[in-house]
């Protein structure tokens, strides 16, 4: 979910600065846009960087699924151990056996199992989270302003939320805290997140980074990608009305002035330039996609090599388990508990304390 509140900077924008940027108050905002043109870097620059990190994302969990197949065809798997027994204590216990090569694509083959898992589960943690959330709003319907809804929260939070539904909500805390000219720049920062989909596109980036936890460099860009989703917000705003510059600015430092902003937010200065009028040069971080990329071009290159070659069987019983069911029971009962008392220590951890109000950021 995306807020204007995040990252927020002290300092108030000049009219100097202003004036340096090009921008004028008293100008209407279509000539303001024609002015402009299409330059719009920070929009670019975040599509650029979304595709690159949804790609590498995708890529990432396509290989996961292509090394757990090929560990379905390398080895086989019999009802019955033949040879791969042991016997200790009078039990018999069954054991795989395979060469190197079958034994490498267990291990990816791991991986891609933990990737998979990674991804299922974040995206079940981010739809908890709109569900959350439309739970909350069931408890008190928000009231319409303007194209956004307005909730009943003595905190001023402003933000975009709704995977698949995106729409702008506003608190009545900002709406006590806001001039009109910054209520509306908010609203203006908030309608881009949701034109441009902005919770799905970056809860979907989210939950590929979680998965994909071998590529740190797809952690790096969905960062970027975080931070250039609010500068493209900022660029719409201040496109759309040149006056929204110093707006936003002064909503931004409202804010911050608050209890609950004021010492939790951090400071993105690219942001605080570009209101400033001092917009930053924005790369492609072309190095970064390379590196993932040949990661990713090295695990399948292993992964169909090894593959070719590689042998092993195992049986239908669990490695180094017995074949006695009452064995297997006796082994699954404190594992299932075990299970059970996790899931229910973190639901006592995320469940909120009663009447307490959901923080947008938690949300989706």
């Amino acid at each position: 979910m995306t807020s204007p509140t995040v990252r927020q900077h002290p300092s108030k924008p000049t009219a100097a600065a202003a004036a340096e940027s090009g921008f004028r108050p008293d100008r209407p905002a279509a000539t303001a846009e024609s002015a402009l043109g299409q330059d719009r870097p920070a929009a670019t620059a975040a599509a650029r960087v979304s595709r690159a990190s949804l790609v590498l994302g995708g890529l990432g969990l396509a290989s996961a699924i292509f090394v757990v197949a090929r560990l379905l065809e390398s080895w086989r798997v019999t009802p019955r151990a033949a040879s791969h027994q042991i016997s200790i204590f009078g039990q018999k216990l069954s054991y795989p056996a395979g060469n190197v090569d079958a034994i490498v694509i267990v291990l990816l083959a791991a991986l891609g199992l933990v990737v998979t898992t990674r991804a299922l589960t974040g995206a079940a943690r981010e739809l908890q989270a709109s569900r959350r959330f439309h739970r909350f709003l069931s408890g008190q319907p928000p009231q319409a302003l303007h194209d956004a809804l307005l909730i009943d929260d003595a905190q001023p939070r402003a933000f975009c939320a709704g995977l698949l539904r995106p729409r702008v909500y506003v608190s009545t805390g900002a709406l006590a805290l806001l001039d009109d000219a910054a209520l509306s720049a908010v609203l203006a920062h908030e309608r881009h997140h949701a034109r441009r989909r902005d919770p799905l596109r970056l809860a979907a980036g989210r939950v590929l980074a979680r998965a994909v936890f071998f590529l740190p460099e797809l952690g790096d860009l969905v960062e970027r990608d975080q931070a250039l989703a609010e500068l493209s917000a900022d660029e719409s705003a201040v496109n759309e009305l040149p006056a929204n510059r110093s707006a936003l600015a002064r909503a931004m430092l409202s804010f911050s002035d608050t209890p609950a902003h004021g010492d939790s937010t951090g400071i993105d200065p690219a942001r605080v330039d570009y209101l400033l009028g001092d917009p930053p040069s924005w790369r492609f971080p072309t190095l970064l996609c390379l590196v993932a990329t040949s990661v990713l071009v090295l695990l399948l290159t292993i992964a169909v090599l090894a593959g070719r070659v590689a042998s092993g069987s195992a049986t239908l019983a669990l490695p180094f388990l017995s074949h006695e069911p009452c064995i297997l029971v006796l082994a699954a009962i404190p594992a299932a508990l075990g299970v059970l008392a996790t899931n229910y220590r973190r639901h006592l951890r995320l469940r909120p304390a009663p009447g307490a109000t959901p923080h947008p950021e938690l949300l989706d």
